[in-house]
């Protein structure tokens, strides 16, 4: 990793992230404006020349690109300084779709097609654009379509980023997915064969509008190798959020289709099926036989075979002769009624209600807990607490002991989707979780199971972050240590009552060792750290050195100030340490910006302790006095003056 302040005559301000390059945030003094500014350390190894090449050729083509649409990125500057190549360009400032989504979670279906409208326009700038760099003209794309490369600004200004695979992509068909590109947005064609054209960015950015509604991917699996054979497999995507309209439905479906002839032909076609949906509007894509994900066509049933006209004269003929015998049908049906009626009070009749009950009782499993909302829950409990009652006279034959378990598991499960979404995911504001919704299941579980220690756990844990959301501050937050507490001792395994202590530790009591703690033990029971968790562990260290540096303030000159000022350096470096290795996460920029200030204020305050010394006055030479006798009758004036 490239450690830096300096580079050629860039002033490095801080790092931006870093994937196949090192990316700052420089200033360039000549110039008077902030650059980005992408460096690559040489090396001759062959992958090191690969990115080297990508990078040169993408930022050639997206600077004869910014010439057509000034959307695309300005390139100021490409070469090589201090055995580096790099790129400086433009900074467009403002926040990547992905830090979007990790603190939004999800979008509004209107505002994530706007998003990818513009980045459809801009798209099909790139692949109608022809580049001859090299003296052969090609047709460029992106290769790289994520959130992460889509930047937010003022506004809603959309730009694209990262052009260092449109790079190779159309002259060199060694590279494939594994070495440029991101596998979890990459089309099944990509995957199988590495094709990598105008449709790999069509699919992509159908993952990211997909991403942008359901806060989630539509494909994931434990490893890359699994995701891949996933997508490969041409299976459909995880089902939209219930929430979703028919017609977006349909716009995802189309652009997501197993086969690729059921596709968009190109982003401009995409690009109209969107606009169609902001402008409410019929769309192509509503139009079209569905499901799109079928391999192959449905076969239509073959209509019945025509009967000639023989067969209908036979026909005729034979209800002429069969009538003496239909008459003597109904005398003897009508003796037998007498036997059906009581038939059907004492058999017929209990076999149906009972067989109604059930299929009643059945239906209460039909829903996806973890898609309905709590009115939707809450209207299911009551119809299973009124099925109970009308057929309790069942006894245990009650069609709702058929289900009751079943039933049950369905709301563990509907709770853990909650749970589960906030511990794998990167968003910090706990309020974006439906924890009422986790709540609601799990009381209605408890109700089933009294002594389900596990849902009492998870309960607790849910009434701990609701009381967290509505008092985040002391005295009320203590209920809610009260009972993340009780849920780590019903939940010994589960690493979530433990991060939910380090976030109380963290920004209500500031209690840096306890969350650090906190975390250490999530980890214990499998729990990995992501962006999030580094930087509440960051953000602790920061609290607490703040309080070191008042104590240092307050505190009599001396050892004691001294003492303070130097564990509040330490927990400062310590903050720093974490979080530039995730700079661009949520506000850990302004977070960085404001530990610089801090430790800015510290160094005045050493300085005001520990003062340079004072510059001591020049010595002067000694002079040597030269001693002389005086002779017998002589003055020392008249000595001195024979002297000269």
């Amino acid at each position: 990793m490239i450690q830096l302040k300096q580079f050629a005559r860039y002033q490095i301000l801080r790092k931006l992230g870093r994937s196949m390059t090192d990316v700052y945030l420089a200033f360039d003094p000549a110039a008077n404006r902030r650059v980005v500014l992408k460096l690559v350390e040489q090396s001759r190894d062959e992958s090191t020349q690969v990115i080297i090449e990508a990078e040169r050729r993408g930022a050639q083509i997206q600077k004869q690109l910014h010439e057509i649409d000034s959307r695309i990125l300005e390139i100021y500057e490409i070469g090589e300084w201090n055995g580096c190549f790099f790129v400086a360009m433009e900074h467009f400032e403002g926040r990547s779709l992905a830090q979007i989504l990790e603190s939004e979670r999800r979008l509004k279906p209107e505002r994530a097609a706007r998003y990818a409208i513009e980045v459809l326009n801009q798209l099909e700038q790139l692949h109608s654009f022809v580049s001859d760099l090299d003296g052969h003209s090609r047709a460029v794309v992106h290769g790289d379509i994520k959130p992460s490369n889509i930047q937010i600004g003022a506004g809603d200004r959309v730009r694209l980023l990262d052009f260092g695979i449109a790079k190779v992509i159309t002259s060199t068909r060694s590279l494939t997915r594994h070495n440029l590109g991101s596998p979890t947005y990459c089309s099944p064609e990509r995957l199988a064969n590495a094709q990598v054209d105008a449709q790999a960015d069509l699919w992509a950015l159908g993952v990211s509008l997909y991403e942008m509604l359901a806060g989630s991917l539509p494909y994931q699996a434990q490893s890359t190798r699994k995701l891949e054979n996933l997508i490969r497999s041409r299976k459909p995507p995880r089902a939209l959020p219930g929430d979703c309209p028919p017609k977006m439905r349909a716009i995802i479906a189309k652009a997501l289709a197993a086969d690729i002839g059921r596709r968009y032909s190109s982003a401009a076609s995409f690009e109209t099926d969107l606009r169609a949906f902001v402008e409410n509007r019929p769309a192509v894509a509503e139009k079209e036989a569905q499901p799109s994900w079928d391999s192959n066509d449905t076969l239509q049933k073959s209509p019945p075979a025509r009967r000639p006209a023989r067969a209908f004269a036979a026909s005729a003929t034979a209800r002429h002769f069969a009538r003496p015998a239909l008459r003597r049908s109904i005398v003897s049906g009508a003796a037998s009624i007498g036997v059906g009626v009581l038939l059907g009070l004492f058999l017929v009749a209990p076999i149906s209600y009972w067989y109604n009950a059930h299929r009643a009782a059945r239906a209460l499993l039909s829903p996806d807990f973890t898609t309905i909302s709590v009115a939707e829950i809450t209207a299911n409990w009551n119809l299973y607490k009124k099925l109970e009652h009308d057929n309790s006279f069942l006894g245990r034959f009650s069609p709702i002991h058929t289900v009751s378990d079943a039933f049950h598991s369905k709301l563990v499960v509907a709770a853990d989707e909650v749970i589960e979404r906030y511990r794998n995911s990167s968003d910090a504001a706990v309020a974006d979780f439906d924890w009422q919704k986790a709540r609601t299941a799990l009381a209605y579980a408890r109700q089933m199971n009294p002594v389900d220690r596990e849902a009492h756990g998870k309960l607790a844990l849910c009434d701990g972050y609701l009381n967290l959301i509505q008092n985040p501050a002391m005295p009320k937050a203590q209920w809610s240590e009260t009972d993340f507490e009780i849920a780590a001792t019903d939940l010994p395994r589960s690493p979530d009552p433990h991060l939910a202590l380090a976030r109380l530790y963290t920004y209500t009591l500031h209690n840096a060792g306890k969350t650090k703690s906190e975390l250490t033990e999530a980890e214990r029971r499998g729990f990995r750290a992501g962006p999030r968790e580094l930087k509440q562990e960051a953000d602790a260290y920061v609290f607490r050195a703040e309080a070191e540096l008042g104590k240092a303030r307050q505190g009599e000159a001396g050892r004691d100030q001294r003492r303070w000022l130097r564990q509040a350096f330490n927990d400062l470096d310590r903050a720093c340490e974490i979080y530039e290795p995730i700079a661009g996460f949520s506000n850990v920029n302004d977070a960085l910006d404001q530990l610089y200030k801090e430790r800015g204020s510290a160094e005045d305050l050493r300085a005001q302790l520990d003062p340079p010394p004072a510059p001591q006055p020049a010595r002067r030479a000694p002079v040597h006095v030269v001693r002389r006798r005086i002779p017998p009758g002589r003055n020392v004036a008249s000595v001195l003056h024979a002297g000269h």
